[in-house]
């Protein structure tokens, strides 16, 4: 049984503790409480879950050494709606959970069981790895970047930012999307503040406010303007990923000049600025307007969508076509919308600028922008029904039939009685035919963690401390991980005998 709390709180409980907000936010209703933080004696008295599923059998950890301090600060989450902000020192399931802060001299302890997030601040990198150059998606939900290394029958190898190389057995692998050596990012963040430019959205109706770095991403509580001038092409695809909380509003200007909010309703009286698109995303409709100075602005149309109102996040994806004068907008790897300026493409710069309207929280995070090819390919899919498998070709091409084995740059395809090898350096995906989704009884102790810049897996969490994250896991076995490649570690409710 998952947790029906809204995960969108964390985060932005998290900003708060960042120096953003000051005083106490509460996950149930994000609501701002001046006290003073939960002490120990809060944490002492919160009810322990209750689990009744069967787990692995324990794993016996090494000696646990204080966690690697976090540039910013750690918080926990309690099973009763408390939180804590400090800094983690070390985590033991079954055992206790030691945590320490600035205001206390010994750091105090409490039962593990009475966890219910832990929410990990900045911590250094290390060493800065190659890009990825694949996602993975398995059976249970787990999804991943890493890079290829090989295929046999049992295991597909990939090395991991994570945890270094893995063995994944191929009963769990659902798909595999790859980016390639040749595909070159103009930018690919955010890593930081540097380099963006802050603006001041000011009205009489909304209290501005500044947007906020944090483990790879940009966080608004307030309304807040930030752009940078990029070097966009005349034929552009950006990506990234968005969360919020409450109403939806938020402002992309494409191909601007200017690096500070426009008001539209005063932009004449704006200092010069040439002309740009105005990408809107509200909760219930998506819009582009052409916004110039002295010309009344231009609206290439509204649509409705509900796709803001039935989740809290989304991946968008905007293509630009100068040639043709389009802006194509997807969410979640489906069409929503393509605009055509029947007046000539109007943006005049080479930047982009987000405006949050200050309706609600926003986390903008994997915001990647370089030069469209021209074509709108499908996103992979799992393919549970099928018996084969399908390869796609970055050619566009589509081949049917049963992936044999691989290398760490080509793999042997069989078509009918044909086997046929195929540089990975052409695959753009691999769709596994026949793998159904898992799904089983939560275990005491899983964790859903989020990793910094996207993705997830799930696993048993056993222990932290130094610089790693000690689980294990059906798939992976038992697995040691760098706990500065996740932002969250979120434990999953087990459901009670009554209702199993």
């Amino acid at each position: 049984m998952s947790k029906q709390r809204t995960h969108i709180g964390t985060w932005i409980i998290a900003l708060s503790l960042c120096c953003i907000l000051t005083g106490r936010l509460r996950a149930q209703d994000i609501v701002v409480n001046p006290d003073a933080e939960t002490t120990a004696a809060d944490a002492q008295g919160v009810s322990a879950s209750t689990a009744t599923t069967d787990e692995p059998a324990t794993v016996a950890l090494p000696e646990l050494k204080p966690a690697t301090p976090p540039l910013s600060k750690d918080m926990l989450l309690l099973v009763n709606g408390d939180q804590l902000s400090g800094m983690l020192q070390t985590f033991q399931q079954p055992g206790k959970t030691f945590w320490n802060r600035s205001d206390i001299d010994v750091p105090f302890e409490f039962d593990s069981e009475k966890l219910d997030e832990i929410v990990l601040g900045d911590r250094p990198k290390g060493t800065a790895l190659p890009r990825e150059r694949m996602r993975l998606q398995l059976a249970n939900g787990d999804n991943y970047t890493g890079d290829w290394v090989g295929l046999d029958a049992e295991f597909l190898t990939i090395d991991t930012p994570f945890s270094g190389r893995l063995k994944v057995p191929r009963k769990h692998w659902q798909w595999a999307e790859f980016m390639h050596s040749d595909t070159q990012f103009i930018f690919e963040g955010p890593k930081g503040l540097e380099g963006w430019t802050m603006g001041k959205v000011t009205t009489k109706e909304l209290d501005g406010g500044d947007w906020a770095y944090r483990n790879g991403a940009f966080y608004a509580l307030k309304a807040a303007s930030i752009a940078r001038i990029i070097g966009m092409p005349d034929r552009m695809r950006m990506e990234f990923d968005m969360e919020w909380k409450g109403s939806l509003n938020l402002a992309v200007a494409l191909y601007t000049d200017y690096l500070q909010p426009v008001s539209l309703a005063d932009k004449d009286l704006e200092p010069d600025f040439g002309g740009f698109y105005s990408l809107q995303l509200t909760s219930y409709a998506v819009n582009v307007l052409m916004v110039k100075q002295k010309e009344p602005l231009q609206y290439l149309g509204m649509t409705q969508t509900p796709i803001f109102r039935q989740s809290e996040k989304a991946h968008i994806d905007v293509r630009t076509n100068k040639a043709d004068n389009s802006i194509s907008l997807l969410v979640n790897g489906k069409m929503v919308k393509r605009w055509v300026d029947q007046g000539g493409f109007a943006g005049m710069g080479k930047g982009i600028r987000l405006v949050h309207q200050g309706q609600g929280a926003l986390r903008v995070s994997n915001i990647k922008i370089r030069e469209w090819d021209g074509r709108f390919e499908a996103p992979p899919a799992n393919r549970p029904q099928a018996t084969q498998d399908l390869l796609t070709l970055r050619n566009g091409d589509k081949l049917v039939g049963n992936l044999v084995e691989a290398s760490v740059d080509s793999l042997q395809f069989k078509m009918g009685e044909t086997i046929t090898a195929i540089g990975l350096e052409e695959v753009e995906k691999i769709e596994i035919g026949g793998i159904q989704d898992t799904v089983r009884p939560v275990r005491k102790g899983e964790v859903n963690a989020t990793l910094v810049g996207g993705g997830n897996l799930q696993f048993l969490l056993r222990g932290i401390g130094g610089d790693l994250i000690h689980g294990s896991s059906d798939i992976y076995g038992t697995i040691d991980m760098k706990l500065s490649a996740f932002e969250k570690l979120d434990f999953q409710r087990v459901a009670s005998k009554e209702n199993q």
